[in-house]
């Protein structure tokens, strides 16, 4: 699925923001495989959270509850704001900010190789099947002017067709389409110039996810930002960089 759309940017030029972006990451998105037994971030949710069996079914599970107090079935796109602020408001001891810090710590600090920055209260979405998008498409240097950061996107449930985020293919092409992944896999990617956002969860499942930034630490670059992806591309995808493959 491929579909070219018009990014809510009022006020950039686009062209001059592709120039800004300078020199380009051999690769402009990664995956990393992980654990899931080791991080068991879904069962954390389901248990602590929101005391349900699935995370990808929270929207059967709000329209029944809806239902049973006499209210209409239908959700709305506040239901998704409702049920991140379920996530948010979680304590700073609970398990599941434990299993994310050790993640940043143990997987993502080896990998980085050096000092790793990295967002210690990261944004967490919830984007209910059935719900219109919960982020425009958009460039994240137009809000952080953090030049040297590079975005990681992890989702609880498995994402395809509308419960994906969405990536344009080259920096400036608007031809965005999903990214599919499943629970135990994490996209790193070139958030700050490379055009990114959701569309409505045509899909039957709803997803749950977590995004943050990170970057070496005190890098203030671009030419950091970009070193960093290429050193994550020579580790996760060493083939793929070593033929010469941009994306």
């Amino acid at each position: 699925m491929n579909m070219r759309v018009q990014p809510l940017l009022a006020g950039v030029d686009r062209a001059w923001l592709m120039a800004e972006a300078g020199a380009r990451p051999r690769r402009n998105r990664l995956v990393l495989d992980y654990d899931t037994r080791r991080f068991p971030f879904a069962a954390a949710l389901t248990r602590d959270v929101y005391k349900v069996q699935r995370l990808d079914r929270l929207h059967l599970y709000l329209r029944q509850h809806y239902l049973e107090r006499g209210r209409p079935a239908r959700l709305r796109p506040r239901d998704n704001l409702l049920l991140s602020d379920m996530m948010e408001r979680q304590p700073a001891t609970a398990d599941f900010w434990t299993l994310y810090h050790a993640f940043m710590l143990q997987v993502l600090a080896p990998l980085v190789g050096r000092g790793i920055s990295y967002t210690s209260h990261p944004k967490l979405r919830v984007h209910l099947a059935g719900t219109p998008s919960v982020s425009s498409f958009h460039h994240d240097i137009c809000v952080t002017e953090r030049i040297d950061q590079v975005n990681f996107w992890m989702p609880f449930t498995d994402v395809e067709a509308g419960a994906a985020l969405w990536l344009e293919s080259d920096y400036g092409s608007a031809d965005y389409s999903p990214v599919s992944l499943r629970y135990g896999q994490v996209l790193i990617f070139d958030g700050g110039y490379l055009g990114h956002g959701s569309m409505r969860n045509d899909s039957e499942r709803t997803r749950v996810s977590l995004d943050m930034r990170f970057s070496y630490k005190k890098a203030t670059t671009r030419a950091e930002g970009v070193a960093l992806l290429d050193h994550l591309a020579g580790i996760l995808a060493p083939d793929s960089v070593s033929e010469g493959v941009p994306t």
